[in-house]
């Protein structure tokens, strides 16, 4: 164990680490109102933990060749907080792979989340204590005993990577940690789907001015590039301009959840996008939308089907079902099944891999209530 804590100790852990194939990471922070402040950069390459602090070396610069390298790979645990502040720290755009020994965990048994601690205990036989847990990482000097349980951290990471490749090697699901890790941990930002009147559960309420006015949005907001749709209000905000029909910029800009930002750029030409809709609309051969129920005996039953499968299949496969079937998957595949779509097809990249022929197999024993 080495302590960082002068610029020129840290150029000399950044030649030292320079071209590592792997690190081992692990971050102290303390988080407040104002966003979180790293307390505490635990770092090796398999032999020496060096301790970098950055409340006494402010400026880690020398490090961004070291964590920028697209060819290393990240060893961590519960990494989601860790990653998001080396992202920061870093200014980086790319993360490098990532092999999270919790997911890992997840892919091997019914455990999502479970400590270090723990882990260390399953595969290692290891007891760990806890009497650092709670520290005050900002105080300074650290004393020796707070140094030595940072360092202790990831000390085992080393032997809990090669236990856990070990035990997804011989499941084929090596690859899938690395897809399962970059989706959770580094994921990239999905554009937001394209609208119609359909997602707008309120849409009903609307005269006719009102609905032209929305569909006229509706037509502008998918024209738009993945940016623009990400910049733009949101469905709730595009109702209730459609609803108040303003006159001018300044009349949509005070409509609750229009960003300010966007309000000075397209305010005027969608006050007037709207103005216009509006005014052409015909209410003579209107037709109102009628509203969905807000749930359906069909529904129920499909979503306790959907719960069954995720059972089954997990304990069928020894996966975790919240990392395997979270939830978002799981309105996926009914939203596939209730179009009478492909249930497959919401299981695409890993989880088509690892899941794709079980998740078959079982639709076909047992038919979804349809």
């Amino acid at each position: 164990m080495r302590l960082v804590d002068s610029s020129p100790a840290l150029a000399q852990v950044a030649r030292e680490l320079s071209g590592q194939p792997v690190l081992f990471i692990d971050t102290e922070f303390e988080s407040t109102r104002d966003g979180r402040t790293l307390c505490l950069l635990q770092v090796s390459s398999g032999e020496r933990v060096y301790l970098v602090d950055p409340l006494r070396v402010p400026k880690l610069d020398p490090l961004i060749p070291v964590f920028a390298n697209p060819e290393v790979e990240w060893v961590l645990h519960a990494g989601q907080q860790d990653v998001l502040l080396l992202r920061e720290q870093f200014n980086l755009r790319e993360t490098p792979r990532i092999f999270d020994t919790q997911i890992a965990w997840g892919l091997l048994g019914p455990e999502p989340s479970v400590s270090l601690a723990y882990l260390q205990f399953r595969l290692l036989g290891l007891r760990a204590g806890k009497a650092h847990q709670a520290d005050d990482w900002k105080r300074r000097p650290l004393p020796q005993s707070q140094l030595e349980y940072a360092a202790s951290d990831i000390e085992q990471l080393p032997a809990l990577r090669a236990a856990l490749s070990e035990r997804l090697s011989a499941k084929g699901r090596l690859p899938a940690l690395f897809d399962a890790c970059h989706e959770a941990l580094a994921p990239s930002q999905e554009p937001p789907p394209l609208l119609s009147l359909e997602s707008f559960r309120n849409a009903w309420q609307l005269g006719a001015p009102s609905q032209a006015a929305l569909e006229a949005l509706i037509g502008w907001y998918n024209a738009q590039p993945a940016g623009g749709r990400i910049a733009a209000p949101a469905p709730k905000a595009m109702l209730a301009i459609a609803s108040r029909l303003p006159e001018t910029a300044d009349e949509l800009c005070r409509i609750k959840g229009v960003p300010m930002g966007f309000g000075k750029r397209h305010g005027a030409a969608l006050a007037a996008l709207v103005r216009e809709a509006a005014r052409s609309a015909q209410s003579e051969g209107f037709r109102p939308i009628d509203p969905e129920p807000y749930a359906t005996f069909r529904e129920i039953r499909l979503d306790a089907y959907l719960t069954t499968l995720r059972a089954e299949v997990c304990a069928q496969l020894e996966l975790a079902p919240e990392l395997a079937l979270p939830m978002r998957v799981l309105r996926q595949l009914r939203g596939e099944l209730l179009q009478g779509g492909s249930a497959l097809s919401a299981l695409p990249g890993w989880r088509g891999e690892v899941m794709g022929d079980a998740v078959k197999a079982h639709l076909e024993r047992h038919p979804p209530p349809l």
